[in-house]
């Protein structure tokens, strides 16, 4: 509800659920209405109607309130100025300023000057939040060289990177483009950069081909939009900047005319230089995790403590509460996590947390066998599982934590063997694991 008012006034959409998505889709539609300036048999009143179009839906856009479509407008409009036939015609000045006291009537009958204005004079926690996460994504590219998964990048962030002060959710990194180069590996990222690069090289405008600056201004649009929020993910404001692609590739295919070899370098060397200024950017900031495939090493590289975690028993904030546990100086300094129990390696004298029951019944004989000591939370495994009675658990070093009120049988049967740590006033749920769990591991240096 607060996302869709500001000041107690509607925030238009237009059925996409997010006012800024709108914002977005009116300024492709803005940019995109030129066009009938430049088609020939139009091109007597094609101004007009363009214009008329660009300020009804200008008003649009103010009734959105959506800064990241404004500020995309704007962007958008550069090449067709700069492009624009000079001179100006008197009549064409004057709709131009009519045109622009409707914009600013509409913004002072709607005050969204204020929603336009904020984080100029005062903090605005919208624009500071962005700016926090942004700041981390090239830290998240580098501690990911594959990537964190396709649609893991705001859980990433809040459970790695987020201030711990800090508790607000987040999906996405509220930027199309940083979230899907923080989602996807070295080799995609340097494709999607060079990508854009490319549509940018194609639809750029012509002698004999000045129309092709309405496609540019479109994909210049929608290159800022998806830079200030997550917009992207709609298909519906794909429609238009690939409708003028292939309004491009269609003409370009006709004429057999492509941008030459030497060109190309222009999109390559940007991605080449992008990606390097992400990784210098990522490499000047201090981190204590790392990813490779479903691996994640927390404060070293060599850990001697692994974990492999059930949500239903540690619950989803499981690198937050790592974190917060490390800053109590309670957690071990060099640990593993294991996100898949498929990427079980040697675990020669090294410490295993197992968390309910996460892995196979090969594995957690492998676990048993190999590992020097083992503490289980709330199993949800039996002994007699992995070929264990009272005699070989006495010869082993396993712990055991379960919750005061847990009704799992496994439990039960542990306890019959070992002396449980009781945590008291939970079940199978624990939500204070972190303290729990991880002050009974040595804090040891790697």
């Amino acid at each position: 509800m607060i996302d869709l008012y500001f000041h107690g006034i509607w925030r238009m959409d237009w059925g996409l659920g997010n006012p800024n998505k709108t914002g977005a889709l009116i300024a492709l539609l803005m940019i995109s209405v030129w066009g009938l300036s430049f088609i020939s048999p139009f091109r007597k009143w094609g101004f007009w109607v363009a214009l008329t179009l660009f300020t009804g839906l200008g008003v649009c856009l103010i009734h959105t309130f959506s800064r990241g479509g404004l500020i995309a407008l704007f962007a958008g409009l550069v090449p067709l100025i700069l492009t624009a036939p000079r001179p100006w015609s008197r009549s064409r000045v004057m709709a131009l300023v009519v045109m622009s006291w409707i914009l600013i009537g509409a913004s002072a009958f709607l005050n969204a000057e204020q929603r336009f204005g904020q984080g100029i004079v005062q903090e605005d926690r919208s624009i500071t939040n962005r700016f926090e996460i942004w700041k981390s994504a090239p830290r998240m590219m580098l501690d990911a060289p594959e990537g964190w998964g396709i649609g893991h990048s705001g859980d990433a962030y809040m459970q790695w990177y987020q201030p711990l002060s800090e508790h607000q959710g987040y999906r996405t990194l509220v930027n199309s483009h940083l979230t899907w180069l923080v989602e996807i590996g070295w080799p995609l990222r340097f494709a999607y950069l060079f990508g854009w690069g490319c549509v940018f090289l194609l639809c750029w405008p012509e002698e004999k081909r000045r129309w092709f600056v309405v496609p540019l201004g479109v994909w210049i649009t929608f290159a800022v939009a998806a830079a200030f929020s997550s917009v992207a993910e709609s298909l519906w404001l794909w429609v238009v900047p690939i409708a003028t692609l292939l309004a491009v590739l269609a003409v370009r295919i006709r004429d057999a005319e492509w941008p030459s070899m030497g060109a190309l370098l222009i999109p390559f060397g940007s991605a080449v230089a992008l990606c390097g200024f992400f990784y210098l950017v990522g490499s000047q900031t201090p981190s204590q995790i790392h990813r490779q495939g479903e691996t994640l090493l927390f404060g070293g590289t060599a850990p001697q403590v692994w974990l492999i975690p059930d949500p239903q028993i540690l619950g989803k904030n499981l690198g937050y509460k790592i974190r917060v546990a490390a800053e109590k100086q309670i957690a071990p300094l060099a640990m593993g996590i294991l996100l898949d129990s498929n990427q079980l390696h040697s675990l020669q004298g090294q410490t295993v947390i197992l968390a309910g029951n996460p892995a196979t019944h090969d594995q957690l004989e492998k676990i048993f066998r190999e590992a020097s000591a083992v503490e289980l939370i709330n199993p949800g495994f039996f002994p007699q599982e992995v070929g264990l009675g009272k005699a070989e658990i006495q010869q082993k070093e396993i712990k055991l934590v379960v919750g005061e009120f847990s009704e799992s049988p496994a439990c039960a049967a542990w306890k019959g063997l070992l002396p449980p740590t009781i945590l008291p006033g939970v079940g199978d749920y624990l939500p204070q694991w972190s303290t729990a769990v991880l002050g009974l591991t040595p804090v040891t240096a790697h």
